[in-house]
């Protein structure tokens, strides 16, 4: 296929590292690997794991930029409120910033005409500016659809009426404005078309997550004891009571673990660790870049996904890709019903436990805990694996382009 210039609009993009924007990077890093021409728009992001160019992100640096939306004066900030309202007709976040991105979106097109339009989430505004962008240039745009709005988060926080019918107006607006709308999940899909987008139609694709190809030896060393890691935060979205508790049962029965945990915790749950005499077993450490996390995780028995009690699994897990493309077993604590138990259930090398089940979470571990050093490692042509491998993404967004008449 000939080579695609895309313009890639989307608040989430390195040197800021986090969830979204990872999911973003590795797209990007592929979709320039085949040879398309990817140009990044993005803003500055300020929850990160890390926040300086890294050798992984660093060849495509030059292609990546973030208009500059700060403010001289209250007055330059009241004016360019003003301007942003009367330009997107809507009170949203990004109004300010998305005046700097369409003069400099606007430049590289007149530079070099793009070709597609990609817009992603987690905020909606990306697709307000590249449906604006795809208009004016009469090019199709490509909304990509990662997560829920605020409105419609299971277990997120409440948001105001207004603010909710904002949310499900820009919803609607983009959905039935995009040439083609991605979803990572089915059920994601689905959620959003029982209730923000209920009732309206517009043509959809599901497009997990990608993985990627590996450039060090994936060598597993067993140590004595069995090791598993789990790479995220452990913040209120997750009760890790039911875990806790069980790893309370299996450390007093004798048996012994590490759980290593790389990211942010709350200090509530460093005391409860603390009050369950769980220190030697329960190991904290800060976040890591991106591929130093990578490296690191190759050094467990097995990686563990930890999700919220939902009453369905909506979400793919940005870390299911990572951790499918390291070839490593897998223990997932998820709803009884959800994309993750799609994945894995009934796979050799993984492990689901219902999430909202100390009984079971307690045996399954047990089991993985007592059959070490003995471990199942997972088919290469697992159903998680198949789904995110690099050169399927690829291919389906390479027929996406072609039936885009791109």
């Amino acid at each position: 296929m000939r080579s695609i210039r895309i313009l890639f609009i989307t608040t989430a993009f390195p040197p800021y590292e986090f969830s979204e924007a990872l999911v973003n990077a590795k797209l990007v890093k592929s979709l320039m690997n085949k040879g398309h021409d990817v140009h990044v728009v993005s803003r500055p992001a300020t929850i990160v794991y890390a926040n300086s160019w890294s050798g992984e992100w660093e060849p495509f640096r030059d292609q990546v930029y973030y208009p500059n939306s700060s403010n001289k004066s209250k007055w330059e900030f009241h004016l360019k409120t003003i301007k942003g309202l009367l330009r997107y007709k809507l009170p949203v976040e990004g109004i300010r910033w998305g005046l700097e991105a369409e003069i400099l979106a606007n430049k590289l097109h007149q530079d070099k005409p793009f070709d597609v339009i990609m817009t992603r989430m987690p905020s909606l505004f990306p697709h307000m500016l590249g449906l604006r962008l795809g208009a004016l240039w009469k090019v199709p745009v490509i909304c990509n659809w990662n997560d829920p709005t605020d409105d419609i988060r299971p277990f997120g926080n409440k948001v105001s009426k207004c603010r909710s019918l904002l949310l499900k107006y820009i919803s609607r607006k983009a959905f039935k404005s995009a040439s083609l709308n991605t979803f990572p999940s089915k059920r994601l899909r689905d959620h959003y078309l029982k209730t923000n987008l209920s009732g309206i139609s517009s043509p959809t694709e599901i497009v997990p997550h990608i993985g990627f190809y590996p450039d060090f030896e994936l060598n597993h060393n067993q140590q004595g004891i069995v090791k598993i890691a789990h790479a995220g935060n452990m913040l209120d979205n997750i009760n890790l009571d039911l875990l806790l508790v069980s790893f309370k049962s299996i450390w007093e029965k004798g048996l012994s673990f590490e759980f290593h945990v790389f990211g942010i915790v709350q200090q509530k749950l460093l005391s409860k660790i603390e009050a369950m005499g769980l220190e030697k077993a329960i190991i904290i450490h800060n976040p890591l870049r991106y591929t130093e996390m990578i490296l690191r995780l190759m050094e467990f028995d097995y990686l563990m996904i930890l999700e919220a009690q939902y009453e369905e699994g909506i979400l793919m897990l940005s870390k299911l890709s990572d951790y499918a493309s390291l070839g490593k077993p897998i223990i997932a604590l998820s709803p009884r019903n959800g994309v993750t138990k799609d994945y894995l259930m009934g796979e050799k090398g993984f492990y689901v436990y219902d999430n909202s089940n100390q009984e079971e979470i307690e045996i399954g571990l047990t089991e993985i805990i007592n059959e070490f050093p003995a471990i199942d490692f997972p088919r290469s042509d697992n159903r998680l694996w198949t789904d995110v491998n690099p050169s399927k993404i690829l291919e389906t967004y390479e027929q996406i382009f072609d039936r885009l008449y791109i």
